[in-house]
């Protein structure tokens, strides 16, 4: 996969989580808390333009990881979309 490609998809991916994580509701305090998180990592990056090289230097890979367990039980649609997510770090190598 290029380049291209690979910033292409993973701009998508970080849209798709972005509006995941905005249509959730019903958490709790610590919920609130990973989800802004979330939130201001993805934004971050799609500032960025969502460029491979940005995302190895930033944290979201980890956050995603608290987030999934987090979610897991109450919100596994959201999980999923996290999961994808990680899938697409992880196949870049990141």
């Amino acid at each position: 996969m290029s380049m291209d490609e690979q910033n292409r998809q993973l701009r998508e991916h970080l849209e798709r989580l972005d509006a995941d994580l905005k249509r959730t509701q019903s958490v709790d305090e610590a919920g609130r808390t990973i989800l802004h998180k979330l939130q201001q990592d993805v934004q971050d990056l799609l500032a960025r333009s969502g460029e491979a090289s940005t995302v190895q230097e930033h944290p979201i890979g980890v956050r995603l990881r608290q987030a999934i367990q987090h979610f897991e039980v109450t919100h596994p649609s959201l999980v999923a979309s996290m999961e994808q997510m990680v899938n697409t770090l992880s196949t870049m190598g990141i």
